[in-house]
C-alpha cells in the first residue's frame, strides 16, 4: 500500500502503517521473515483531501508497554494490543476532540511520556493533547499554537523534562506532564509548514 510512515522495531517484530484505497491499516511483521503477524485496517475515506504529493498515513506508530499506538491521516487514532492487533481504545481527533483539520492529511507521531501519549490537536486552547495511555481518557488540552504536520520529542534539559514542539508559527518547550509552557521562539514559515522533527543536542 501507500504512505509515509516509518518502520518501529520491537525486538522480532516490526510495526508500520500503510493504505489502500478508502482503507488505512496498522501491521506487525516478523523482522526475520517479514510474514504479517497481524493486520488491523479502518476506514479512512477522505473527500477534500489533497494527496497531490501522495497519500497517507504520514505519521509513524509508537510502541509503548503493550501497546501500539498509531494515528491515521485523517485523524482516526487507535490503541492497539501490540501482540494481537486489537483495539483497546479509539479516539477521532477532528471529530471526537474538535482538532484542527490538515489538508494533506494528519501527520504528528504520537509520543510517550510516563503514562501518557501526546499529539498535535489543533484549535483554540488545545494545540496539542494528551491521553492516558491506559484509556484515552483526556488528561490535559493546552495551548493557543499554530498546528503543523511536525512531530515533536521530549528531551530533559538540565533535570528538567520537556516537551519540544516545532508548531507552525514557533518552537515551543512545554511540561509534558501539564501543558504549561515553558518557553518559545518564532519560526515563521510559508503556510506554517515546520514539517521536521526537532533534534536535541547536549549543547
Amino acid at each position: 500500500g501507500e504512505g509515509y510512515s516509518a518502520v518501529v522495531a520491537d525486538g522480532p517484530v516490526l510495526y508500520t502503517m500503510y493504505s489502500q484505497g478508502t482503507q488505512e491499516a496498522a501491521v506487525a511483521l516478523d523482522a526475520a521473515t517479514g510474514k504479517t503477524i497481524w493486520e488491523y485496517k479502518y476506514d479512512a475515506a477522505s473527500p477534500g483531501m489533497n494527496y497531490e504529493f501522495g497519500a497517507g498515513p504520514h505519521a509513524t506508530p509508537l510502541v509503548a508497554g503493550e501497546r501500539v499506538f498509531a494515528v491515521g491521516s485523517t485523524g482516526k487514532f487507535h490503541a492497539l494490543d501490540k501482540k494481537t492487533g486489537k483495539v483497546v481504545w479509539s479516539k477521532d481527533l477532528w471529530k471526537d476532540l474538535g482538532g484542527a483539520r490538515m489538508d494533506r492529511g494528519y501527520s504528528c507521531s504520537p509520543v510517550a511520556y510516563k503514562n501518557l501519549v501526546i499529539l498535535t490537536l489543533g484549535g483554540p486552547g488545545q494545540a496539542l493533547v494528551a491521553l492516558d495511555q491506559k484509556d484515552g481518557r483526556v488528561v490535559w488540552k493546552k495551548q493557543d499554537l499554530p498546528v503543523s504536520p511536525a512531530s515533536h520529542l521530549v528531551v530533559n534539559v538540565d533535570g528538567q523534562d520537556q516537551l519540544v514542539a516545532f508548531m507552525g508559527s514557533a518552537v515551543a518547550g512545554l511540561d509534558p506532564a501539564t501543558g504549561e509552557l515553558l518557553w518559545s521562539h518564532p519560526h515563521a514559515t510559508d503556510f506554517g509548514l515546520n514539517i521536521t522533527t526537532p533534534v536535541w543536542g547536549d549543547d
